[in-house]
């Protein structure tokens, strides 16, 4: 389990002009749903970067402790960008408590080199990058992991398949395919089109040798 701190601002000023205007000035607008309330905040910009460089894209519980001195134990739930410069725009954090099972969605990584890529020409394909899991935050996994050692041509792993994790319980249809290692394509060779070109005697010359 990884868990970071992050120091952020209550914010009062709402709406998209007012969102503008923090942005422009190096503050990213946030908010922390929860049971406790759902409370607008501001993040400075730079520190955000440091959080996201931390967690490396993996699950990650954060303390969150407001200005006025209120913590609040969240996930990261969702992080706007811009599509075209992937620049911040806002964040949407999650609370949880310590003592309740949550719902997260982990990124899923692999480890190992499959033998059916490796050896057998086969095509290796993640079907499911995230797979829902539930836990206590304690036992919150970082990401789920998965060995493709052992996967030859024509097999798959499911969610059925995974490795058991103590005290998380792994979400969705258990047949459902996470990583599987396909045949290689086989490549048609198109036909060789034979294009026949006829002689054609043009009448004027025959003519003009007759005369």
């Amino acid at each position: 389990m990884k868990q970071l701190k992050l120091s952020v601002s209550h914010r009062e000023v709402l709406g998209s002009t007012a969102c503008k205007r923090l942005r422009k000035a190096g503050i990213i607008p946030a908010v922390i749903y929860g049971k406790s309330g759902n409370e607008s905040i501001s993040i400075n910009e730079s520190e955000l970067r440091k959080l996201m460089r931390a967690t490396k894209g993996s699950a990650t519980l954060i303390e969150v402790t407001n200005d006025k001195g209120n913590v609040k134990l969240s996930v990261i739930e969702k992080l706007h960008r811009e599509p075209t410069t992937g620049a911040f725009l806002h964040v949407d954090f999650h609370e949880v408590s310590a003592n309740e099972e949550m719902h997260i969605t982990l990124p899923v990584h692999t480890t190992g080199e499959s033998v059916g890529a490796k050896l057998e020409n086969g095509n290796l394909e993640i079907v499911l990058h995230h797979i829902d899991v539930k836990c206590l935050p304690k036992n919150l996994p970082e990401f789920i992991t998965v060995d493709i050692t052992d996967l030859h041509v024509g097999q798959a792993i499911h969610i059925k398949d995974l490795s058991a994790m103590q005290g998380v319980t792994i979400l969705g249809d258990p047949e459902t395919v996470v990583v599987s290692c396909a045949e290689p394509r086989k490549i048609e060779e198109e036909p060789v089109v034979v294009e026949v070109v006829e002689t054609v005697e043009v009448k004027e010359e025959v003519e003009a040798t007759k005369s």
